[in-house]
C-alpha cells in the first residue's frame, strides 16, 4: 500500500494521483521525463496507481534550480538574471517552447557555476 503522509525529498514536490492518471500522462502534463518520476518513487507500480496516492515529482535535475515563469518573462531575461545561456536553459527543458512561455510554468535553470564550467570545456 502507500503512505498518505509520504514526504518528498528536497527538490521534489508531491503529486496526488487523480482518476485516469498514468505516469506517462503525469510526465507529459508536468513536463518531467518519465524515467525521473520512476526514479523518484522507488517501488512504484506504474500499472497499479491508486487514486489519492501521493508520488514525488522531481523538480529539477542536480545542479539546477526550479523557476516559475512570471508575467512578462522571456528566456533572454531569465538567462541574464541567472547568468546562464538561453541554450543551457533550453537544453535543461527540452519540452519548453521558447516562443510560448506560460505563466506559472515550472522550468529548470542550470546553476551558473555548472554552466560556466561546461562552457569552458
Amino acid at each position: 500500500m502507500y503512505n498518505p503522509y509520504h514526504q518528498c525529498r528536497e527538490n521534489q514536490y508531491p503529486y496526488v494521483i487523480q482518476p485516469g492518471d498514468t505516469l506517462q500522462f503525469i510526465a507529459n502534463k508536468l513536463e518531467v521525463v518519465l524515467s525521473r518520476i520512476i526514479a523518484a518513487n522507488p517501488g512504484i507500480d506504474p500499472y497499479n496507481l491508486i487514486i489519492g496516492q501521493i508520488i514525488c515529482i522531481p523538480a529539477c535535475p542536480p545542479n539546477h534550480i526550479a523557476y516559475i515563469i512570471q508575467q512578462g518573462d522571456t528566456l533572454y531575461r531569465i538567462a541574464q538574471d541567472f547568468n546562464v545561456t538561453i541554450a543551457s536553459i533550453l537544453e535543461a527543458n527540452p519540452s519548453v517552447d521558447p516562443n510560448y512561455l506560460r505563466v506559472a510554468q515550472r522550468i529548470c535553470i542550470p546553476s551558473a557555476c555548472a554552466t560556466s564550467i561546461s562552457d569552458q570545456a
